[in-house]
């Protein structure tokens, strides 16, 4: 039941409008970009433009405007590193390619280059056309995918996209097409993401961990993009605070809108606030509304809400787990009795189908798989899983307008583990496994 691609990527993002709380730029007057940089093109399949495009960020590294001119094609065959940039706009109108040569690629990554393209400095602006013909980043990823052995979980030493860390700034038209694996680490503060496009739609082999967007920070919003990946739309990180995730379209095999994973090193304290998620539609996912932390985590995350929420064919619409564990990890002993906390979470307005037919994705690597770990006589009807690791570690929960429904058109379930209702009074339902009746 996977709808198809272009379907999706065409698909008109939703048009209501809300009042967010959103913090303002920095008043302090901002210098002109005075010097502008165009980027030359090879115009070769074969020659690398590396040099060409670290030259020109050396160049233009304050005040300026670095242009790849649209329709131009760039061969991206070594890493970039643009870390002393100031005041800078990236006007994307061209397109990007990266190697297609998997052990080449490889070889850099183990020599310890981990990110494609690192780009860092304060009012870092990201600009693409409004077309979507152009402003790519092609990163044949699928020659990765297929390449992936029966049972594991991706290829060794595989690049991630980028890392980008700024303030003040904005990402506007950014187009990713088969990111090998994540495709942007964005840090910062006051920053603005809109229009972008995240494709990792596979023919083959599943896409691992090709995230769309890895976040930490404050004052981020990323509004009216569609992401079409294998793993986790957006995932909030430790310290994040005021986040806003809207007007949003994902979907493939996404693994929805996801906090964390939190907590897998016990020393590492995790602190979010403030997180919106609303008003985003979410088609042939795995999850639509995701908390992760892993047993033995400490930390607390609070004023959260997930609000008007489409979600069509998605196998575990809201989903809670304090529980976490990766299928390639091993921590050791941990105090089990410990938790990243979690207080006042909403989910309000939830409406479509679950997907009972075809549960589940492409990523199953173990057995049981990783995503029903913990999780006995599921029926894939559940329109809610809910795992608190105490009675003491989830707090002040509300659900509202709950309306999911399995494609089976049985009663939805839930299975809710300490969720106690004198710390949850507003929870809307009977903490328990079975029907859900609010």
């Amino acid at each position: 039941m996977l709808a198809p691609k272009n379907a999706l990527l065409t698909l008109l993002l939703p048009s209501s409008f809300f009042s967010l709380a959103l913090c303002s730029r920095a008043d302090s007057p901002i210098p002109a970009r005075t010097h502008h940089c165009i980027v030359r093109s090879s115009n070769s399949t074969t020659t690398d433009d590396s040099p060409a495009v670290s030259q020109a960020f050396a160049r233009c590294a304050t005040d300026s405007i670095i242009i790849f001119p649209e329709g131009a094609n760039y061969n991206i065959f070594h890493p970039i590193q643009a870390t002393n940039l100031s005041n800078v706009e990236i006007r994307m109108h061209g397109n990007l390619h990266l190697p297609q040569n998997i052990t080449a690629v490889q070889s850099i990554v183990q020599s310890g280059t981990s990110s494609w393209f690192e780009i860092s400095g304060p009012r870092v602006d990201w600009t693409g056309p409004p077309s979507p013909n152009n402003g790519w980043i092609n990163s044949y990823g699928q020659a990765w995918w297929d390449a992936n052995p029966p049972n594991a979980t991706g290829l060794p030493n595989r690049p991630h996209l980028i890392s980008y860390t700024t303030s003040h700034a904005s990402i506007k038209y950014f187009r990713s097409r088969n990111p090998i694996a994540h495709n942007m680490r964005l840090h910062g503060d006051d920053i603005t993401v809109t229009h972008a496009i995240v494709d990792a739609y596979s023919t083959g082999g599943f896409p691992f961990n090709t995230d769309g967007f890895d976040v930490g920070g404050t004052n981020i919003r990323i509004t009216d993009s569609v992401m079409y990946n294998g793993d986790d739309a957006i995932a909030i990180g430790s310290d994040s605070h005021d986040i806003v995730f809207a007007r949003n379209t994902i979907g493939y095999q996404s693994h929805g809108m996801s906090i964390g994973s939190l907590g897998k090193d016990p020393s590492d304290f995790a602190n979010i606030t403030n997180l919106r998620f609303e008003d985003v539609t979410v088609i042939d996912a795995l999850y639509a509304a995701r908390f992760k932390s892993w047993t033995g985590g400490q930390g607390l995350v609070k004023n959260v809400t997930w609000k008007n929420i489409r979600v069509y064919n998605v196998t575990f619409p809201i989903f809670v787990t304090q529980s976490y564990w990766d299928q390639d990890s091993s921590r050791g002993d941990v105090d089990e009795t410990s938790s990243v906390m979690m207080e006042d979470f909403t989910w309000s307005g939830f409406s479509g189908s679950i997907n009972t037919y075809q549960p589940g994705d492409g990523s199953c690597a173990s057995d049981p798989c990783w995503y029903n770990s913990g999780l006995p006589d599921l029926e894939h009807t559940e329109a809610i899983v809910m795992e608190c690791n105490s009675k003491q570690s989830c707090k002040n929960f509300v659900m509202e307008n709950i309306a999911l429904y399995p494609q089976s058109v049985e009663p939805a379930r839930v299975v809710c583990i300490n969720a106690t209702a004198e710390l949850n009074p507003g929870l809307g339902f009977d903490c328990r496994n079975g029907t859900y009746t609010p």
